[in-house]
């Protein structure tokens, strides 16, 4: 009997061959449904609505009119919430200034035309005397506090100048010179007030039960001291404290502007958001109600996805915002067209999503 032939080896190119005709086209296919399948449930997915990170805003504005000093910001520099970022002078110093000396005016001639007493009365008009000493130097430090906040202005103003090469050191040097000088006065005034209050004080709690010397007297003593306290309330600038965190998206006045009341300074961006508003376009074919759970999708390059709650859904349609219109692909017009449900979803908290970002919004019942 013969001997059976050894079978003749397949070269390898010619496997190659089969497999990639037989076998690699159902691989390539299959792989492909696969990735597809992936993309679409991770990437592609259409989403219910379009939402929009709410940018909270803010306005910085005064409650009285006067002039804007002190302004420390720029656009877009960071702030926080009870940060002093200018001051607003209510009355001009000269005005005030006047306002003073008429008030020390006045206490002048209350203490050359107070009568004298005798016996146990002289005590009381003593007491009254130092009343009225304090207050003259109240009114003597408040005015030269006025001349002090204005000379530190033309010192700046100076300084400035000075600098640009635009006036000489010696109009530099006065300006520094008055500047130091009233803030001595002011200083040692200071010291004075400082010493005769407690001294005033212990005098006043010493003779309480005894008569008063003239009661006209002290009501005019009274009445001079609210109005001292008046015009010191009215020399302090009245301080522009931020109300959030956040930064400075607009600026609408400089220093030195005339400012009226209530009318807007400045404008402040929170940093951070509260909720995403998005809009249901009609016709509904899902009933949102509160708690329903969200599926919250960034547009960024790389794509973050985390999960959200409805926390409000409105009762009526209203028009849609624009921003969300053209995030939307929608023809954005003077006069709205589209309306919608508004709903309010929680924002997811590993997300950081920025202020007036979009994003895709998949709501599961």
């Amino acid at each position: 009997m013969s001997e059976r032939l050894r079978p003749i080896p397949t070269p390898p190119s010619q496997l190659w061959r089969q497999v990639r005709l037989q076998y690699l086209p159902v691989l390539v296919f299959v792989l492909g449904l696969v990735s597809a399948a992936l993309i679409w449930n991770h990437w592609v997915a259409p989403p219910t609505l379009v939402g929009e990170a709410e940018a909270i805003r803010t306005e910085l504005r005064s409650s009285q009119a006067g002039r804007l000093v002190g302004l420390e910001v720029d656009l877009l520099q960071p702030v926080t919430a009870g940060q002093t970022i200018g001051r607003v002078i209510v009355n001009e110093p000269s005005i005030l200034e006047a306002s003073l000396a008429l008030v020390r005016a006045e206490i002048d001639m209350m203490l050359a035309t107070k009568d004298p007493v005798v016996g146990q009365q002289r005590a009381a008009l003593d007491l009254d005397r130092l009343h009225l000493d304090w207050m003259r130097s109240r009114a003597d430090l408040a005015m030269l506090r006025g001349e002090l906040h204005q000379a530190e202005i033309t010192f700046t103003r100076a300084e400035q100048l000075h600098r640009s090469k635009m006036i000489s050191d010696e109009e530099f040097d006065l300006a520094r010179n008055a500047r130091n000088t009233l803030a001595d006065r002011v200083k040692a005034n200071t010291e004075l007030v400082t010493r005769l209050e407690p001294r005033l004080r212990d005098l006043t709690a010493a003779y309480a039960a005894a008569p008063t010397a003239a009661e006209g007297l002290d009501s005019a003593i009274k009445h001079k001291e609210q109005e001292l306290k008046l015009l010191e309330a009215q020399l302090r600038p009245l301080p522009l404290i931020a109300p959030i965190d956040g930064v400075v998206t607009a600026m609408w006045r400089r220093n030195g502007e005339s400012v009226g009341s209530a009318e807007p300074i400045l404008q402040i961006t929170a940093t951070q958001t509260e909720r995403i508003v998005g809009f249901l376009r009609a016709p509904v074919t899902i009933d949102l109600k509160p708690g329903m759970s969200v599926e919250v999708r960034t547009r960024t390059a790389q794509r973050r996805i985390g999960e959200a709650t409805i926390a409000r859904v409105g009762q009526q349609f209203e028009p849609i915002s624009p921003t969300l219109l053209a995030a939307m692909r929608l023809p954005v017009s003077t006069i709205p067209t589209e309306m919608g449900l508004q709903v309010h979803v929680t924002p997811p908290a590993g997300l950081n999503l920025r202020p007036g970002e979009h994003v895709d919004l998949i709501i599961h019942p």
